[in-house]
């Protein structure tokens, strides 16, 4: 197995992508030899099915993250259809749906099929994003219009924020992001999920490439990075036909390896409880008990919208003012922020609870920084 970073050239064709473009550059190679593809995207009700896809704009519908299971729907059939016709077909989706594939793909059409799934996390019940989807039309009293599951353009790539624009307005959220890293609404099947592992069942696996900050910061531009798994030779020519447009370098797996690529994730002790506390209550109550955003983060978000970068916070002896219980809820809240704190004394409570790359001291009007 070979394993490679790569991100396409084009910023403006990259930001279309959640990660790093490779799903484009290599569907559109397939498109090129008059190809068709399968991949997750959105109907009308914003339900994620899959589609069928035979040029660019049907392409593009596919591209993008999707935090939810798709509906096959007649997808396989329409596959298998094209595929006895002798056309190319790339099918894209998690491990189990392309499983699916290549189970009724007829033996004589298997050089026509080239296969490729995502790293995947697991799937939620899809009743949560069809409650979540109810939420926020009660919430912000419409329709809505447009969901994007990672906001790159406002947020960048390595922070997670859902948009739903309804009234033509744009609204952040991270409730669904929260309750999908929870793990507690995966699948029960997620759970036990065989095919997370390095035994992967496509030509080509693809994944966001979590570490290339620190593993390849040269290549990290914070607009996107795939992670590339190339598993058979077939996946191999069709990847390496595709670099055209693409900056790409192999890299070494172990640096890079995710969860999903080593075992399931474990269901969590309190998933019954969470269940039944669910099923209690309305869904807006239920996230306002375990999802309300702390204040410093909608400060946070609403500078990086109308800066677009990340803020640096400043606080100016702040903590002495504050009891221990507000300290620690402010803490709490800056954890992902880059903060300057200026204090009379280095806290233990600080000390303990944050990793501190800087310490300085301020002697006299000189800054100085004693050794760590």
């Amino acid at each position: 197995m070979k394993s490679y970073i790569v991100k396409q050239k084009d910023l403006d064709s990259r930001m279309l992508s959640r990660s790093g473009g490779i799903f484009a550059a290599i569907s559109d190679q397939v498109l090129a030899q008059g190809g068709v593809i399968y991949g997750a995207g959105m109907d009308e009700k914003f339900n994620v099915v899959h589609k069928r896809a035979t040029n660019e704009r049907e392409r593009d519908e596919l591209r993008g993250s999707k935090y939810v299971q798709s509906d096959m729907n007649n997808a396989y059939q329409l596959a298998c259809e094209d595929l006895k016709a002798g056309r190319l077909v790339l099918f894209t989706g998690t491990p189990c749906q392309v499983d699916g594939i290549k189970a009724l793909c007829p033996k004589e059409c298997e050089e026509h099929l080239v296969c490729m799934d995502i790293v995947c996390h697991g799937v939620p019940s899809p009743r949560i994003w069809n409650d979540y989807k109810a939420y926020m039309e009660r919430k912000y009293h419409g329709k809505i219009e447009k969901i994007d599951f990672r906001n790159k353009e406002r947020f960048g790539w390595s922070d997670h924020w859902e948009t739903v624009t309804i009234n033509g307005k744009e609204h952040d959220s991270q409730v669904y992001m929260k309750m999908f890293y929870e793990h507690t609404f995966l699948r029960e099947a997620c759970y036990v999920c065989p095919y997370k592992n390095l035994q992967r069942i496509s030509d080509i696996s693809i994944a966001d490439a979590w570490g290339v900050e620190t593993a390849n910061p040269e290549f990290d531009d914070n607009r996107g990075v795939s992670l590339v798994l190339i598993n058979t030779q077939k996946g191999e020519k069709w990847f390496l036909d595709s670099l055209q447009g693409c900056d790409f370098k192999e890299c070494a797996l172990e640096k890079y390896m995710q969860e999903p690529l080593k075992r399931p994730f474990k269901k969590p002790d309190n998933t019954e409880n969470v269940w039944k506390e669910y099923n209690e209550v309305s869904f807006g109550k239920f996230v306002k008990n375990h999802y309300k955003e702390p204040f410093l983060s909608v400060v946070k978000r609403s500078l990086k919208r109308k800066i677009k970068d990340t803020p640096i916070l400043l606080l100016d002896d702040v903590l002495s003012e504050l009891d221990r219980s507000r300290q620690n809820y402010l803490l709490d809240s800056i954890s992902d922020i880059q903060t300057l704190i200026t204090c009379t004394g280095l806290d233990d409570f600080i000390s303990h609870q944050f990793q501190i790359n800087k310490v300085f001291q301020v002697v006299q009007g000189n800054v100085l920084q004693p050794e760590q």
